[in-house]
Parts: structure tokens; C-alpha cells; sequence
């Protein structure tokens, strides 16, 4: 019988819950990344004991209602957040994305079917071991994502699960399974229905998996519809993927970079895919910078850097040297002497403040911003130190012309 190492968190709301008279198994994610040798992010109970029964059970735990119309409540046991939800049923899903109403059931076969994939639908107990109904554990050997059942059901009732199919292929380094593949070159247009932030976040998490450029290219018409991207350029991007860091801004740049956006359709572009400020600002500076050959002379590198951060060089450069450009490779190692080294890139590196040369020139707001704007071009021309008495110096010859 296999045996999974649950942790004493886990395992103390498991005993609970049993102590209780109810069952409870840990199901998802943790039961897979167990088998699988992996390390789980997280923890989730599934039981018989309905919401209100939780509750008593664990009133002497701190409990949060996560989402107790749905059944579930998050046990914080030993400071560690476990989601225990009780057994259901989903009702239909008319939105594509969310059942109409959830019931709840005594079976775990019950609760386990309504899942998505084979591999996800697992449940395990420290007592009777585990519990694989839809040969999930068969699919883990043979390295396979499947859906529960029909796939056109388990897809039609949530559009994303399309682009989780994959995302789990990418990550896991699986193939997909005929069927599921098959509903999934079939039924893609169904993630027109949901939300682009959730979108990216799978798709992010599919740029960085190691299988990143097989999967692309196996599906690449869904890779395009959620990024607006040519398939060809896709197909090209899935060929080169592998040679930069599993970033999803530096992939999911070269892949506007591939296709044709300018650096502002790409930013507008994440930005429709409700990513965060950063995220959108840094895929549109990696896309401007990757427009041209990165600078080869140290002034210039660190006006670069100073512009868009060190995060976002690094990323054109990998972008530049997958696309072949062999000053890449230079420019990077350029690019890191000046950020080990500490070399001022922006006027906070500067070793004297705005108060000091107000101070020492006389100058005001609007004249103290421009004086520092030219002291850091030319302590980045190496024209000057930046040492205090030598910038104050240069400020006052500024000022005074």
C-alpha cells in the first residue's frame, strides 16, 4: 500500500475529523505532487462532515470561512492553513466557469468524479490508503494528463480547464492524453469565456514548465487565441523557449517579440490580461530593449540599466541571444559587472542629495532635478567620480554655466 508522509497539520484536522466520526481523506494537488516525489504547496482535506459540523469540530481551532457556501473552511492547525471541504456535487455550469449551485454528498466517489483531470482526483487516508478510482495513479506512471470521464463535459463545464490541461503537461513534463487532446484542438474557443486574469495565471505557469516548447508547438492555435499572437510566430517561439531562464516575462516577451508587437501593443496587450503594473511595464521595456543590439560600452549599459533595471536587460538579453545575435552573450556579462560592481545607473546612486546642492548652488526645486539629471550622465560617462566634494563641484559649474 502506498504511504504518503502527511504533515503533523494535516494530519491533526484528519484526526480530528475522524475522532469526530466523520471521514476525511487529503484529495487534489498534495496527493499527486506526493506520488510523484514532489514537495506539496499546499494541503486540502476533503470530509463528510458538512460546513456546520466543521465548525463545531474545530471550534477549538481558528477557522476561516473561506468559502463555506461551497463547503469549505480553512483550519489553521499549528499556524499552518489547511482547506477542508466537505464532499459535493457541482450543479450545471450555464456561465462555462462556475456551477449554478453546489450540493452537498455523504460519497467521496461522488466528490472525486466531478473533478478535472485523472491525475488530480486521487484521495488518501494515514488509515486506509489511497483511493484511485479514474486510474490516476496509472497516469503517473505513464506520464499522461487525462480528464475525468468525457473530456467535452469536464471542458464544457469549465472553459478553463483547457488551458489547465496543458499548463499541467508543460509543468509535469506529461503528454495529453488522445482524447483530452483531441477536446482540447476541438473546444480552445471556450476560454473566451473566461477571465484573462485567470488566463495569465495559467499561462504563466505554462511558459515556465520544462516542457514549455513541446507543448507550444503541440497546441500552438491555443497559445495564440489567448495571446493574440500568429501561430507561426508561437511555433517559432516553442522552438526557442528553451534557451532562456523559465521566466514567464522573458518568454512571454519574446513571444510578442516574435510576433510582430511593438513594445506598447505588448504592454497594452498584458495589460488586457489584468497583470500588475510591474508585470506590464516589464514586458513592454524587455520588448523595447530586445528591438535593438544592447549597448557593448560601459556609459551606455548604464544608462540601459539606470532606464529599465538590470531584471529587464537580463531578459533582452536572452531574448537577443535565442533570436541569434551574438553581442548578446557580452552585453549580459557587461551588463552584470556594472550591477556587481554597484556602479550608479540612477540619480539615488548618486553620493551627494538634492538638499546638499540646493544648499551649495543656490538652486531651486525644478533647477536641483536637472543639476542631478547631469551629474549622473557624467559620472556614467566617467567624466567625474561620484564623490561627494567632486559633485557638489560639478553642480556649481552647472549652475553657474
Amino acid at each position: 500500500m502506498i504511504r504518503i508522509s502527511v504533515p503533523a497539520a494535516a494530519r491533526d484536522v484528519i484526526d480530528t475529523l475522524r475522532g469526530a466520526g466523520f471521514s476525511a481523506y487529503l484529495v487534489g494537488g498534495c496527493v499527486r505532487d506526493s506520488i510523484l516525489g514532489r514537495v506539496p504547496n499546499d494541503w486540502d482535506v476533503a470530509t463528510d462532515a458538512l460546513p456546520a459540523q466543521m465548525k463545531e469540530v474545530f471550534s477549538s481551532f481558528r477557522t476561516i470561512d473561506t468559502g463555506i457556501r461551497h463547503g469549505t473552511v480553512t483550519v489553521l492547525s499549528d499556524g499552518e492553513p489547511i482547506e477542508v471541504t466537505t464532499f459535493r456535487v457541482d450543479g450545471d455550469y450555464s456561465d462555462g466557469r462556475h456551477p449554478d449551485k453546489v450540493s452537498f454528498t455523504p460519497s467521496l466517489e461522488e466528490d472525486l468524479k466531478r473533478r478535472d483531470f485523472t491525475v488530480n482526483a486521487m484521495a488518501y487516508s494515514p488509515d486506509t490508503g489511497l483511493v484511485d478510482l479514474f486510474s490516476g495513479r496509472e497516469h503517473l506512471r505513464e506520464k499522461i494528463i487525462e480528464c475525468v470521464g468525457a473530456p467535452d463535459e469536464r471542458f464544457g463545464e469549465d472553459g478553463l480547464r483547457v488551458l489547465r490541461a496543458i499548463r499541467f503537461a508543460s509543468c509535469l513534463d506529461f503528454t495529453v492524453g488522445d482524447a483530452t487532446a483531441d477536446a482540447v484542438r476541438r473546444l480552445f474557443r471556450l476560454l473566451d469565456r473566461v477571465s484573462e486574469e485567470r488566463i495569465y495565471q495559467e499561462l504563466s505557469k505554462l511558459l515556465t514548465g520544462p516542457a514549455a516548447g513541446r507543448i507550444m508547438k503541440e497546441f500552438a492555435p491555443v497559445i495564440a487565441r489567448v495571446t493574440d499572437v500568429a501561430e507561426n510566430a508561437v511555433e517559432k517561439a516553442a522552438d526557442l523557449i528553451g534557451k532562456t531562464d523559465p521566466d514567464h516575462l522573458t518568454r512571454l516577451s519574446m513571444l510578442f517579440t516574435l510576433g510582430g508587437l511593438t513594445p506598447e501593443q505588448a504592454g497594452e496587450k498584458t495589460a488586457r490580461l489584468k497583470t500588475s503594473r510591474a508585470d506590464r511595464e516589464a514586458v513592454r521595456y524587455a520588448c523595447r530593449a530586445a528591438a535593438e543590439p544592447l549597448p557593448g560600452a560601459a556609459p551606455a549599459m548604464r544608462r540601459l540599466l539606470g532606464a529599465v533595471g538590470p531584471a529587464t536587460v537580463r531578459r533582452a538579453a536572452q531574448i537577443r541571444a535565442a533570436l541569434g545575435d551574438p553581442s548578446a552573450a557580452d552585453a549580459a556579462r557587461l551588463a552584470d559587472a556594472i550591477t556587481e560592481r554597484g556602479d550608479p545607473t540612477r540619480v539615488s546612486d548618486l553620493a551627494v542629495r538634492g538638499g546638499e546642492i540646493m544648499e551649495a548652488t543656490g538652486a531651486d526645486g525644478r533647477e536641483v532635478g536637472a543639476i542631478l539629471d547631469e551629474l549622473l550622465f557624467l559620472v556614467t560617462e566617467e567624466k567625474i567620480e561620484n564623490e561627494r566634494e567632486a559633485l557638489l563641484c560639478a553642480a556649481i559649474k552647472i549652475k553657474t554655466g
